[in-house]
């Protein structure tokens, strides 16, 4: 692992595939990606990106931000459903194994009038947060409403925040079977909070 603020391939391999298609169909000039992209996230467009390697959060950040301009016209929902398109990709390959059985157990919570598990909780911040190599993620409650808290995250680019918020309201809304909308704030330059109702 490096020390310098990375993401892991598995997040970055679509944006890079994205990227790498709108070049190749020419939608993308070779001045667009020059002015929009540094040298080392140009190399990226031509190397096969190893899912569990991790790659500079500013590769990844430029890419997005491209991405962002060019095809999501500015709109966050953009990244949003990005975010919540690789929670299901994720989740259907089956590498989300311990989240499933918490949609489980989420299930079997509804059935005798509970909620999801405070475990179900950790799991899915802890996997949220495995795919950078910073931040500290932490579940928690405040009366009706569940915050999701991540600190140390100054180098947690906004681009990253909304496509997270994409994709916790995914894995919540499996584990609780009806749509769950995330609020995604930056209260401070190293914090970042999801909040959403907690039953």
């Amino acid at each position: 692992m490096t020390d310098r603020p990375s993401i892991k391939g598995s997040a970055l391999s679509s944006v890079v595939d994205d990227v790498r298609t709108l070049r190749d169909a020419g939608q993308l000039s070779a001045e667009q990606l020059e002015t929009a992209l540094e040298p080392e996230d140009l190399a990226l467009l031509d190397a096969k990106i190893q899912a569990a390697l991790w790659y500079p959060i500013e590769c990844y950040r430029r890419l997005t931000e491209l991405l962002f301009e060019v095809q999501g016209r500015g709109d966050p929902r953009y990244l949003a459903d990005r975010g919540a398109c690789a929670a299901e990709r994720l989740w259907e390959a089956g590498l989300y194994v311990q989240l499933q059985h918490g949609e489980e157990k989420a299930e079997a919570a509804r059935r005798s009038g509970g909620a999801h598990s405070e475990r179900a909780a950790r799991l899915m911040t802890t996997r949220a947060g495995a795919i950078v190599n910073f931040t500290k993620w932490r579940y928690l409650t405040e009366g009706d409403r569940a915050l999701i808290e991540v600190t140390e995250a100054a180098a947690l680019p906004d681009v990253s925040v909304h496509a997270a918020a994409g994709f916790l309201e995914y894995v919540v809304s499996r584990l609780r079977k009806r749509d769950t909308e995330i609020d995604a704030t930056r209260p401070s330059p190293d914090r970042v909070e999801f909040r959403f109702e907690s039953a």
